[in-house]
Protein backbone atom coordinates (compact mmCIF):
# COMPACT_ATOMS: atom_id res chain seq x y z
CA UNK A 1 0.00 0.00 0.00
CA UNK A 2 1.51 3.50 -1.27
CA UNK A 3 2.35 5.69 1.92
CA UNK A 4 0.29 8.93 2.35
CA UNK A 5 1.02 11.72 -0.22
CA UNK A 6 3.92 13.94 1.22
CA UNK A 7 3.83 17.16 0.55
CA UNK A 8 6.45 19.27 -0.15
CA UNK A 9 8.97 21.10 1.76
CA UNK A 10 7.91 25.19 2.87
CA UNK A 11 10.37 27.76 1.69
CA UNK A 12 11.90 27.82 5.43
CA UNK A 13 15.27 30.03 4.86
CA UNK A 14 17.32 30.78 8.23
CA UNK A 15 18.58 34.16 6.11
CA UNK A 16 15.62 35.58 4.26
CA UNK A 17 12.63 36.76 5.82
CA UNK A 18 10.03 35.60 3.14
CA UNK A 19 11.90 32.14 2.43
CA UNK A 20 13.41 32.79 -0.91
CA UNK A 21 13.85 36.32 -1.91
CA UNK A 22 17.02 38.77 -1.81
CA UNK A 23 14.77 41.06 -1.06
CA UNK A 24 16.58 44.93 -0.35
CA UNK A 25 20.40 43.36 -1.36
CA UNK A 26 22.91 44.74 -3.32
CA UNK A 27 26.20 43.78 -4.56
CA UNK A 28 29.17 45.23 -2.38
CA UNK A 29 32.42 47.12 -4.40
CA UNK A 30 34.19 43.66 -5.20
CA UNK A 31 37.54 45.57 -3.70
CA UNK A 32 35.73 44.61 0.01
CA UNK A 33 37.32 41.51 -0.90
CA UNK A 34 40.76 42.32 -0.48
CA UNK A 35 41.04 46.33 1.04
CA UNK A 36 38.77 45.46 3.26
CA UNK A 37 39.97 41.67 4.03
CA UNK A 38 36.49 40.45 3.52
CA UNK A 39 37.77 37.31 2.22
CA UNK A 40 40.07 36.32 5.04
CA UNK A 41 37.67 37.11 7.50
CA UNK A 42 35.12 34.50 5.69
CA UNK A 43 38.10 31.95 5.59
CA UNK A 44 38.13 32.08 9.54
CA UNK A 45 34.28 31.95 9.45
CA UNK A 46 34.17 28.68 7.73
CA UNK A 47 33.41 25.25 9.68
CA UNK A 48 34.65 23.67 6.23
CA UNK A 49 36.30 24.81 2.99
CA UNK A 50 33.33 23.96 1.38
CA UNK A 51 32.06 26.81 2.97
CA UNK A 52 34.26 29.69 2.12
CA UNK A 53 32.54 31.04 -1.20
CA UNK A 54 29.00 30.60 -0.12
CA UNK A 55 30.05 32.57 3.44
CA UNK A 56 32.10 35.10 1.72
CA UNK A 57 29.53 35.57 -1.19
CA UNK A 58 27.13 36.55 2.25
CA UNK A 59 29.80 39.41 3.22
CA UNK A 60 29.87 41.00 -0.23
CA UNK A 61 25.57 41.54 -0.45
CA UNK A 62 24.54 44.57 1.89
CA UNK A 63 21.24 44.31 2.78
CA UNK A 64 19.34 47.16 3.40
CA UNK A 65 15.99 45.81 4.33
CA UNK A 66 15.57 45.93 8.30
CA UNK A 67 13.23 43.14 8.84
CA UNK A 68 15.55 40.68 7.35
CA UNK A 69 18.48 42.07 9.19
CA UNK A 70 16.47 41.83 12.14
CA UNK A 71 15.62 38.71 11.37
CA UNK A 72 19.30 37.43 11.20
CA UNK A 73 20.13 39.07 14.22
CA UNK A 74 17.25 37.33 16.07
CA UNK A 75 18.79 34.01 15.09
CA UNK A 76 22.39 34.72 15.91
CA UNK A 77 21.34 35.68 19.29
CA UNK A 78 19.86 32.57 19.88
CA UNK A 79 23.46 30.67 18.81
CA UNK A 80 25.26 32.82 20.75
CA UNK A 81 22.87 32.27 24.09
CA UNK A 82 22.80 28.85 23.44
CA UNK A 83 25.94 27.09 22.61
CA UNK A 84 25.01 23.55 23.43
CA UNK A 85 22.38 24.53 20.35
CA UNK A 86 25.11 25.71 18.21
CA UNK A 87 27.45 22.67 19.13
CA UNK A 88 24.22 20.76 17.65
CA UNK A 89 24.52 22.31 14.50
CA UNK A 90 27.99 21.96 13.92
CA UNK A 91 27.88 18.19 14.47
CA UNK A 92 25.31 18.58 12.17
CA UNK A 93 27.22 19.84 9.29
CA UNK A 94 29.25 16.94 8.07
CA UNK A 95 26.28 15.13 7.97
CA UNK A 96 24.23 17.66 5.75
CA UNK A 97 27.56 17.81 3.56
CA UNK A 98 27.49 14.05 3.30
CA UNK A 99 23.92 13.82 1.58
CA UNK A 100 25.12 16.89 -0.62
CA UNK A 101 28.24 14.51 -1.69
CA UNK A 102 25.53 11.78 -2.40
CA UNK A 103 23.26 13.54 -4.32
CA UNK A 104 26.42 15.03 -6.36
CA UNK A 105 27.44 11.13 -7.10
CA UNK A 106 23.69 10.22 -8.30
CA UNK A 107 24.36 12.74 -11.23
CA UNK A 108 27.59 11.19 -12.05
CA UNK A 109 26.11 7.56 -12.35
CA UNK A 110 25.75 5.76 -15.67
CA UNK A 111 23.59 2.33 -14.72
CA UNK A 112 20.60 0.87 -13.46
CA UNK A 113 22.35 -0.24 -10.62
CA UNK A 114 24.50 2.70 -8.99
CA UNK A 115 21.70 4.87 -9.61
CA UNK A 116 19.53 2.46 -7.28
CA UNK A 117 21.65 2.37 -4.90
CA UNK A 118 22.82 6.21 -4.45
CA UNK A 119 19.08 6.88 -4.51
CA UNK A 120 18.33 4.57 -1.95
CA UNK A 121 21.45 6.15 0.41
CA UNK A 122 20.15 9.24 -0.48
CA UNK A 123 16.90 8.77 1.24
CA UNK A 124 19.12 7.42 4.25
CA UNK A 125 20.85 10.02 4.32
CA UNK A 126 18.25 12.14 4.27
CA UNK A 127 16.20 10.42 7.12
CA UNK A 128 19.14 10.58 9.40
CA UNK A 129 19.70 13.89 8.97
CA UNK A 130 16.29 15.43 9.00
CA UNK A 131 15.61 13.21 12.20
CA UNK A 132 18.51 14.63 13.89
CA UNK A 133 17.92 18.16 13.32
CA UNK A 134 14.41 17.85 14.31
CA UNK A 135 15.39 16.20 17.27
CA UNK A 136 18.03 18.98 18.34
CA UNK A 137 15.51 21.73 17.59
CA UNK A 138 12.83 19.69 19.92
CA UNK A 139 15.20 19.38 22.77
CA UNK A 140 16.03 23.71 22.26
CA UNK A 141 13.31 24.97 20.80
CA UNK A 142 11.58 26.16 24.28
CA UNK A 143 14.89 28.12 24.73
CA UNK A 144 15.02 29.53 20.83
CA UNK A 145 13.50 33.02 20.16
CA UNK A 146 14.12 33.75 16.82
CA UNK A 147 11.41 33.40 14.12
CA UNK A 148 13.76 31.38 11.77
CA UNK A 149 14.98 28.53 14.07
CA UNK A 150 11.07 28.00 15.23
CA UNK A 151 9.62 27.62 11.55
CA UNK A 152 12.21 25.38 10.76
CA UNK A 153 11.54 23.42 13.87
CA UNK A 154 8.00 23.54 12.96
CA UNK A 155 8.46 22.23 9.32
CA UNK A 156 10.94 19.59 10.82
CA UNK A 157 8.53 17.99 13.35
CA UNK A 158 5.80 18.18 10.28
CA UNK A 159 7.91 16.47 7.71
CA UNK A 160 8.73 13.56 10.25
CA UNK A 161 5.46 13.04 11.03
CA UNK A 162 4.08 12.52 8.06
CA UNK A 163 3.11 8.90 6.98
CA UNK A 164 5.54 8.82 4.15
CA UNK A 165 8.36 9.49 5.88
CA UNK A 166 7.47 7.35 9.24
CA UNK A 167 7.10 4.57 6.27
CA UNK A 168 10.27 5.51 5.02
CA UNK A 169 12.04 4.76 7.48
CA UNK A 170 10.55 1.74 8.66
CA UNK A 171 10.99 0.27 4.97
CA UNK A 172 13.98 1.48 3.93
CA UNK A 173 16.17 -1.16 6.10
CA UNK A 174 14.67 -3.62 4.59
CA UNK A 175 15.39 -2.98 1.56
CA UNK A 176 18.57 -1.78 2.05
CA UNK A 177 18.85 -5.86 3.92
CA UNK A 178 17.68 -7.40 0.57
CA UNK A 179 20.55 -5.95 -1.32
CA UNK A 180 23.09 -6.38 1.27
CA UNK A 181 22.07 -10.31 1.16
CA UNK A 182 23.86 -10.51 -2.38
CA UNK A 183 27.57 -10.60 -1.53
CA UNK A 184 29.15 -12.97 -4.19
CA UNK A 185 29.28 -14.00 -7.54
CA UNK A 186 29.87 -17.96 -8.81
CA UNK A 187 31.45 -17.80 -11.85
CA UNK A 188 32.54 -21.13 -14.68
CA UNK A 189 35.15 -20.67 -16.58
CA UNK A 190 35.81 -23.71 -19.42
CA UNK A 191 39.17 -24.51 -19.95
CA UNK A 192 40.92 -25.56 -23.58
CA UNK A 193 42.30 -29.06 -23.95
CA UNK A 194 46.22 -27.31 -22.84
CA UNK A 195 44.10 -25.93 -19.75
CA UNK A 196 43.68 -22.77 -20.87
CA UNK A 197 40.45 -20.42 -19.92
CA UNK A 198 38.86 -19.98 -23.44
CA UNK A 199 35.23 -18.69 -21.44
CA UNK A 200 33.19 -17.73 -18.73
CA UNK A 201 30.02 -17.27 -17.72
CA UNK A 202 28.23 -16.39 -14.56
CA UNK A 203 26.41 -19.52 -12.55
CA UNK A 204 24.82 -18.04 -9.47
CA UNK A 205 24.56 -14.55 -7.41
CA UNK A 206 25.51 -15.76 -3.39
CA UNK A 207 24.09 -14.75 0.31
CA UNK A 208 28.06 -15.94 1.38
CA UNK A 209 31.29 -14.33 0.76
CA UNK A 210 34.41 -16.88 -0.77
CA UNK A 211 37.32 -16.99 1.33
CA UNK A 212 40.77 -18.40 1.10
CA UNK A 213 42.13 -21.63 2.09
CA UNK A 214 43.36 -22.75 5.24
CA UNK A 215 46.68 -24.62 5.26
CA UNK A 216 45.92 -27.87 6.79
CA UNK A 217 42.73 -28.18 5.01
CA UNK A 218 44.36 -27.59 1.53
CA UNK A 219 47.50 -30.33 2.84
CA UNK A 220 44.58 -32.51 3.66
CA UNK A 221 42.35 -32.41 0.57
CA UNK A 222 38.93 -31.75 3.04
CA UNK A 223 36.66 -30.66 0.81
CA UNK A 224 32.81 -29.74 2.29
CA UNK A 225 30.10 -29.04 0.21
CA UNK A 226 28.73 -26.58 2.50
CA UNK A 227 32.95 -24.83 3.11
CA UNK A 228 33.04 -21.61 0.56
CA UNK A 229 36.50 -21.65 0.71
CA UNK A 230 38.92 -21.76 -2.26
CA UNK A 231 42.08 -23.86 -3.29
CA UNK A 232 43.87 -21.02 -3.77
CA UNK A 233 44.65 -17.62 -2.07
CA UNK A 234 41.84 -15.09 -2.76
CA UNK A 235 43.25 -12.70 -4.70
CA UNK A 236 41.70 -9.37 -3.52
CA UNK A 237 41.46 -5.92 -6.16
CA UNK A 238 42.96 -2.32 -4.79
CA UNK A 239 39.20 -1.54 -5.89
CA UNK A 240 37.97 -3.93 -3.25
CA UNK A 241 40.49 -2.26 -0.42
CA UNK A 242 39.14 0.96 -1.79
CA UNK A 243 35.31 0.16 -1.57
CA UNK A 244 36.50 -1.46 2.39
CA UNK A 245 38.16 1.80 3.68
CA UNK A 246 35.78 4.08 2.26
CA UNK A 247 37.57 5.10 -0.83
CA UNK A 248 36.02 9.14 -2.37
CA UNK A 249 33.24 8.75 -4.82
CA UNK A 250 35.24 9.41 -7.99
CA UNK A 251 37.97 6.29 -7.44
CA UNK A 252 34.41 4.82 -7.36
CA UNK A 253 33.52 6.17 -10.46
CA UNK A 254 36.79 5.30 -12.22
CA UNK A 255 36.54 1.72 -10.80
CA UNK A 256 33.06 1.30 -12.67
CA UNK A 257 34.46 2.85 -15.90
CA UNK A 258 36.81 0.29 -15.99
CA UNK A 259 34.22 -2.59 -15.11
CA UNK A 260 32.41 -1.39 -17.67
CA UNK A 261 34.27 -2.21 -20.93
CA UNK A 262 34.45 -6.17 -19.31
CA UNK A 263 31.73 -8.07 -20.74
CA UNK A 264 31.57 -10.40 -17.87
CA UNK A 265 31.20 -7.39 -15.54
CA UNK A 266 29.00 -6.33 -18.20
CA UNK A 267 26.62 -9.60 -17.99
CA UNK A 268 26.78 -9.14 -14.30
CA UNK A 269 25.34 -5.34 -14.14
CA UNK A 270 22.23 -7.26 -16.24
CA UNK A 271 22.01 -9.65 -13.31
CA UNK A 272 22.29 -7.33 -10.71
CA UNK A 273 19.83 -5.15 -12.71
CA UNK A 274 17.11 -7.70 -11.87
CA UNK A 275 18.28 -8.38 -8.41
CA UNK A 276 17.75 -4.25 -8.26
CA UNK A 277 14.03 -4.13 -9.74
CA UNK A 278 12.20 -4.79 -6.98
CA UNK A 279 13.92 -1.99 -4.75
CA UNK A 280 13.46 0.46 -7.53
CA UNK A 281 10.12 -0.18 -7.93
CA UNK A 282 9.63 0.22 -4.11
CA UNK A 283 11.65 3.67 -4.38
CA UNK A 284 9.50 4.95 -6.81
CA UNK A 285 6.70 5.63 -4.18
CA UNK A 286 9.70 8.37 -2.69
CA UNK A 287 10.10 10.02 -5.60
CA UNK A 288 8.44 13.01 -4.31
CA UNK A 289 11.13 12.84 -1.00
CA UNK A 290 14.01 15.28 -1.87
CA UNK A 291 16.51 16.55 0.31
CA UNK A 292 16.56 20.25 -1.34
CA UNK A 293 15.64 21.81 1.96
CA UNK A 294 18.39 20.44 4.21
CA UNK A 295 20.64 21.50 1.06
CA UNK A 296 19.70 24.98 0.47
CA UNK A 297 19.90 25.00 4.59
CA UNK A 298 23.76 23.83 4.69
CA UNK A 299 25.23 27.12 3.90
CA UNK A 300 23.11 29.05 6.06
CA UNK A 301 23.74 27.14 8.63
CA UNK A 302 27.12 27.18 8.22
CA UNK A 303 27.20 30.83 8.24
CA UNK A 304 25.14 31.26 11.78
CA UNK A 305 27.87 28.25 13.27
CA UNK A 306 31.13 30.25 11.98
CA UNK A 307 29.48 33.76 13.24
CA UNK A 308 28.61 32.22 16.57
CA UNK A 309 32.09 30.56 16.67
CA UNK A 310 33.85 34.09 15.67
CA UNK A 311 31.94 36.55 18.34
CA UNK A 312 32.63 33.99 21.00
CA UNK A 313 35.88 33.42 20.11
CA UNK A 314 36.78 37.12 20.49
CA UNK A 315 34.87 37.64 23.45
CA UNK A 316 36.29 35.27 25.25
CA UNK A 317 39.89 37.34 24.64
CA UNK A 318 37.69 40.05 26.04
CA UNK A 319 36.92 42.08 23.28
CA UNK A 320 33.45 43.37 22.65
CA UNK A 321 31.06 42.35 20.22
CA UNK A 322 27.72 43.90 19.84
CA UNK A 323 24.24 43.64 18.46
CA UNK A 324 23.82 46.67 16.40
CA UNK A 325 20.90 48.76 16.49
CA UNK A 326 19.53 49.85 13.09
CA UNK A 327 18.49 53.23 12.52
CA UNK A 328 16.41 54.46 9.44
CA UNK A 329 18.05 54.40 6.33
CA UNK A 330 17.36 58.17 5.56
CA UNK A 331 19.06 59.55 8.63
CA UNK A 332 22.59 58.40 7.53
CA UNK A 333 23.93 58.29 10.73
CA UNK A 334 26.60 55.99 12.37
CA UNK A 335 27.89 55.76 16.05
CA UNK A 336 29.66 53.35 17.51
CA UNK A 337 31.39 52.88 20.89
CA UNK A 338 34.67 51.41 21.40
CA UNK A 339 35.17 50.28 17.57
CA UNK A 340 38.57 48.36 16.23
CA UNK A 341 39.60 46.74 13.40
CA UNK A 342 37.97 43.01 13.69
CA UNK A 343 40.74 41.79 11.05
CA UNK A 344 43.52 43.02 13.20
CA UNK A 345 41.53 41.49 16.22
CA UNK A 346 41.32 38.32 14.07
CA UNK A 347 45.76 38.30 13.41
CA UNK A 348 46.47 39.24 17.14
CA UNK A 349 44.44 36.03 18.42
CA UNK A 350 46.28 33.93 15.86
CA UNK A 351 49.76 35.31 17.12
CA UNK A 352 48.65 35.84 20.99
CA UNK A 353 47.67 32.07 21.77
CA UNK A 354 46.42 33.04 25.55
CA UNK A 355 44.98 36.43 27.35
CA UNK A 356 43.34 39.10 27.30
CA UNK A 357 43.42 41.32 23.54
CA UNK A 358 42.54 44.32 24.92
CA UNK A 359 46.21 45.73 26.23
CA UNK A 360 47.21 44.88 22.08
CA UNK A 361 43.96 46.40 21.12
CA UNK A 362 43.38 50.56 20.31
CA UNK A 363 39.88 51.11 20.20
CA UNK A 364 37.66 54.52 19.07
CA UNK A 365 34.18 56.34 19.19
CA UNK A 366 33.09 57.10 15.82
CA UNK A 367 30.24 59.25 15.03
CA UNK A 368 28.65 60.05 10.95
CA UNK A 369 25.79 62.30 12.11
CA UNK A 370 24.32 66.59 11.25
CA UNK A 371 28.07 67.47 13.03
CA UNK A 372 30.12 65.19 10.05
CA UNK A 373 29.48 63.04 7.77
CA UNK A 374 32.79 63.72 5.88
CA UNK A 375 35.83 63.13 7.83
CA UNK A 376 39.33 64.26 6.40
CA UNK A 377 41.78 62.38 8.83
CA UNK A 378 45.36 63.16 8.85
CA UNK A 379 48.48 61.89 11.16
CA UNK A 380 50.99 60.46 10.96
CA UNK A 381 52.95 57.52 8.86
CA UNK A 382 52.04 54.29 10.41
CA UNK A 383 49.06 56.54 13.16
CA UNK A 384 46.46 54.14 12.63
CA UNK A 385 44.62 55.51 9.88
CA UNK A 386 44.48 53.34 7.28
CA UNK A 387 43.08 50.70 10.31
CA UNK A 388 40.65 52.77 11.35
CA UNK A 389 39.27 53.32 7.94
CA UNK A 390 39.21 49.64 7.54
CA UNK A 391 37.57 49.00 10.78
CA UNK A 392 34.68 51.52 9.93
CA UNK A 393 34.27 49.98 6.37
CA UNK A 394 34.04 46.43 8.07
CA UNK A 395 31.44 47.92 10.85
CA UNK A 396 29.18 48.66 8.19
CA UNK A 397 29.71 45.61 5.98
CA UNK A 398 29.41 43.05 8.96
CA UNK A 399 26.19 44.92 10.35
CA UNK A 400 24.28 44.67 6.71
CA UNK A 401 25.00 41.28 6.92
CA UNK A 402 23.25 40.58 9.89
CA UNK A 403 26.10 40.10 12.16
CA UNK A 404 27.39 41.75 15.65
CA UNK A 405 30.25 44.15 15.26
CA UNK A 406 33.24 44.35 16.48
CA UNK A 407 32.16 47.62 19.32
CA UNK A 408 30.75 48.12 22.74
CA UNK A 409 27.76 49.29 21.06
CA UNK A 410 26.52 51.00 17.59
CA UNK A 411 23.77 52.35 15.66
CA UNK A 412 23.90 52.69 11.85
CA UNK A 413 21.70 53.58 9.07
CA UNK A 414 21.94 50.85 6.24
CA UNK A 415 23.83 51.85 3.16
CA UNK A 416 22.97 51.42 -0.37
CA UNK A 417 26.58 50.85 -1.35
CA UNK A 418 30.36 51.16 0.51
CA UNK A 419 32.34 52.14 -2.39
CA UNK A 420 36.32 52.24 -1.77
CA UNK A 421 38.99 53.52 -3.25
CA UNK A 422 42.38 52.94 -2.24
CA UNK A 423 45.74 52.97 -4.23
CA UNK A 424 46.83 51.01 -6.89
CA UNK A 425 50.31 50.32 -7.60
CA UNK A 426 51.06 51.60 -10.96
CA UNK A 427 51.52 48.88 -13.65
CA UNK A 428 53.69 48.50 -17.03
CA UNK A 429 49.94 48.52 -18.88
CA UNK A 430 48.24 51.20 -17.32
CA UNK A 431 47.99 53.35 -20.86
CA UNK A 432 46.62 56.77 -18.38
CA UNK A 433 49.36 56.67 -15.51
CA UNK A 434 48.75 55.49 -11.51
CA UNK A 435 46.61 59.11 -11.54
CA UNK A 436 44.80 58.75 -14.87
CA UNK A 437 43.64 54.94 -13.32
CA UNK A 438 42.84 56.14 -10.20
CA UNK A 439 40.55 59.20 -11.64
CA UNK A 440 38.58 56.17 -13.42
CA UNK A 441 38.19 54.81 -10.54
CA UNK A 442 36.98 57.75 -8.93
CA UNK A 443 34.21 58.41 -11.82
CA UNK A 444 33.09 55.15 -11.52
CA UNK A 445 32.51 55.42 -7.80
CA UNK A 446 30.47 59.18 -8.60
CA UNK A 447 28.15 57.27 -11.49
CA UNK A 448 27.13 54.67 -8.98
CA UNK A 449 26.63 56.83 -5.06
CA UNK A 450 23.88 58.24 -3.49
CA UNK A 451 23.42 60.36 -0.40
CA UNK A 452 22.78 56.53 0.89
CA UNK A 453 26.29 55.49 0.12
CA UNK A 454 29.75 55.14 2.25
CA UNK A 455 32.61 56.03 0.80
CA UNK A 456 35.94 55.01 1.63
CA UNK A 457 39.34 56.67 0.45
CA UNK A 458 42.45 55.67 1.40
CA UNK A 459 45.75 58.12 0.00
CA UNK A 460 43.59 59.03 -2.80
CA UNK A 461 44.99 61.78 -5.63
CA UNK A 462 48.46 60.78 -4.08
CA UNK A 463 50.33 59.69 -7.14
CA UNK A 464 51.00 63.45 -8.43
CA UNK A 465 52.09 66.95 -6.83
CA UNK A 466 51.20 68.16 -3.57
CA UNK A 467 49.90 71.30 -5.00
CA UNK A 468 47.88 69.10 -7.86
CA UNK A 469 46.60 66.71 -5.45
CA UNK A 470 45.46 68.96 -3.07
CA UNK A 471 42.95 70.96 -5.95
CA UNK A 472 41.85 67.53 -7.04
CA UNK A 473 40.81 66.48 -3.40
CA UNK A 474 39.40 69.45 -2.83
CA UNK A 475 36.98 69.11 -5.83
CA UNK A 476 36.54 65.49 -4.31
CA UNK A 477 35.29 66.98 -1.21
CA UNK A 478 33.00 69.55 -2.05
CA UNK A 479 31.43 67.18 -4.36
CA UNK A 480 30.55 64.85 -1.64
CA UNK A 481 29.33 67.79 0.42
CA UNK A 482 27.16 68.20 -2.44
CA UNK A 483 26.07 64.39 -2.78
CA UNK A 484 24.79 64.21 0.82
CA UNK A 485 27.05 61.08 0.93
CA UNK A 486 28.77 59.79 4.41
CA UNK A 487 32.65 59.19 3.02
CA UNK A 488 35.88 58.67 5.15
CA UNK A 489 38.98 60.34 3.55
CA UNK A 490 42.38 59.57 4.78
CA UNK A 491 45.18 61.96 3.42
CA UNK A 492 48.29 63.44 4.13
CA UNK A 493 46.96 66.86 2.62
CA UNK A 494 46.82 68.98 5.67
CA UNK A 495 45.59 71.81 4.01
CA UNK A 496 42.80 69.65 2.56
CA UNK A 497 41.87 68.66 6.10
CA UNK A 498 42.61 72.68 7.74
CA UNK A 499 39.82 73.81 4.54
CA UNK A 500 37.34 72.03 6.29
CA UNK A 501 35.09 75.18 7.33
CA UNK A 502 35.97 76.93 4.23
CA UNK A 503 34.49 73.75 2.19
CA UNK A 504 31.60 73.82 4.35
CA UNK A 505 30.76 77.66 3.76
CA UNK A 506 31.33 77.59 0.14
CA UNK A 507 29.50 74.60 -1.30
CA UNK A 508 25.71 73.71 -0.50
CA UNK A 509 24.74 70.63 0.73
CA UNK A 510 23.93 68.31 4.25
CA UNK A 511 26.85 66.58 4.83
CA UNK A 512 28.95 68.27 6.79
CA UNK A 513 33.02 67.96 6.63
CA UNK A 514 35.08 67.76 9.66
CA UNK A 515 38.71 67.22 10.75
CA UNK A 516 39.83 63.95 12.10
CA UNK A 517 43.15 63.77 13.25
CA UNK A 518 45.73 60.57 14.51
CA UNK A 519 46.81 61.37 17.70
CA UNK A 520 50.37 61.55 18.90
CA UNK A 521 52.00 62.83 22.56
CA UNK A 522 54.94 64.59 22.57
CA UNK A 523 57.86 63.53 25.03
CA UNK A 524 61.56 63.81 25.03
CA UNK A 525 62.37 61.21 22.37
CA UNK A 526 59.64 62.92 19.77
CA UNK A 527 56.03 62.06 18.83
CA UNK A 528 54.76 58.92 20.54
CA UNK A 529 51.52 57.43 18.58
CA UNK A 530 48.43 56.54 20.54
CA UNK A 531 46.50 55.64 17.36
CA UNK A 532 43.54 57.55 18.83
CA UNK A 533 41.26 59.26 16.73
CA UNK A 534 39.30 61.99 17.54
CA UNK A 535 38.42 65.10 16.02
CA UNK A 536 40.42 68.31 15.70
CA UNK A 537 42.46 70.47 13.40
CA UNK A 538 45.42 68.96 11.27
CA UNK A 539 48.76 69.28 12.69
CA UNK A 540 51.32 68.98 9.66
CA UNK A 541 54.42 70.28 11.04
CA UNK A 542 55.01 68.19 13.90
CA UNK A 543 53.96 65.00 11.93
CA UNK A 544 56.27 66.52 9.39
CA UNK A 545 59.42 66.81 11.78
CA UNK A 546 58.74 62.97 13.52
CA UNK A 547 58.36 61.29 9.39
CA UNK A 548 62.11 63.34 9.42
CA UNK A 549 63.27 61.73 13.13
CA UNK A 550 62.39 58.62 12.23
CA UNK A 551 64.11 58.28 9.14
CA UNK A 552 66.85 59.99 10.33
CA UNK A 553 66.84 63.40 8.04
CA UNK A 554 66.09 66.11 10.72
CA UNK A 555 68.42 69.17 10.55
CA UNK A 556 70.05 68.06 13.94
CA UNK A 557 70.12 64.37 12.58
CA UNK A 558 72.03 65.24 9.46
CA UNK A 559 73.85 68.06 10.45
CA UNK A 560 75.39 65.72 13.19
CA UNK A 561 76.44 62.78 10.63
CA UNK A 562 77.89 65.93 8.38
CA UNK A 563 80.10 66.96 11.51
CA UNK A 564 80.79 63.17 11.98
CA UNK A 565 81.60 62.66 8.34
CA UNK A 566 83.74 66.11 8.60
CA UNK A 567 85.71 64.48 11.83
CA UNK A 568 86.34 60.73 10.23
CA UNK A 569 87.50 62.68 7.09
CA UNK A 570 90.23 64.97 9.26
CA UNK A 571 91.12 61.63 11.12
CA UNK A 572 91.75 59.89 7.68
CA UNK A 573 93.79 62.78 6.59
CA UNK A 574 96.17 62.84 9.41
CA UNK A 575 96.51 59.16 9.03
CA UNK A 576 97.51 59.33 5.64
CA UNK A 577 100.16 62.00 6.60
CA UNK A 578 101.50 59.98 9.33
CA UNK A 579 101.52 56.75 6.75
CA UNK A 580 103.77 59.06 4.48
CA UNK A 581 106.53 60.61 6.63
CA UNK A 582 107.01 56.96 7.87
CA UNK A 583 107.43 55.65 4.68
CA UNK A 584 110.32 58.71 4.09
Amino acid sequence: MPPASQTEPSHISLLWLDGESAKGASDADPALSDDLRVKVIADLMAPHVDYLRPIHNLLSTLLTDEATLRYRQDALEDCLAQPAFTAGLRELLPQIRGLHNTVRDIRARRNQVSLVLSRLTELENYIECLSALDALLRERVASLDAKAWRALAAEARRIVNEPAFRQMTEELPKLRAEIRQVVSVTIGVNLSPDLKPVAATLLSLNKRRFRGPRFFRKLWGIDEEEDWRGISALRESPEARLYRNGSVLAERREMLDRLGSNALFSDLGLVLADVIRPIARALERYTHVHSSLLRALEPEIAFYVGAAGLVSGLRERGLPLCRPELLPAEERRLKARRLYNLDLALRLARQEREGDLNEHIVSNDVSFDENGRIHILTGPNRGGKTTYLQAVGLLQVLAQTGMFVPAASAALSPVDGVFLHFPAEEKPNMESGRLGEEAGRLRRIFSRATRQSLLLLNESLASTSATESYFLARDVVSCLRMLGARALFVTHLHELAADCDAINSEVAGDSRVQSLISQVEEGADGLRRTYQVTPAPPRGQSYAREIARHYGISFEQLRALLADGQEQLKASDAKDKKCVRASR
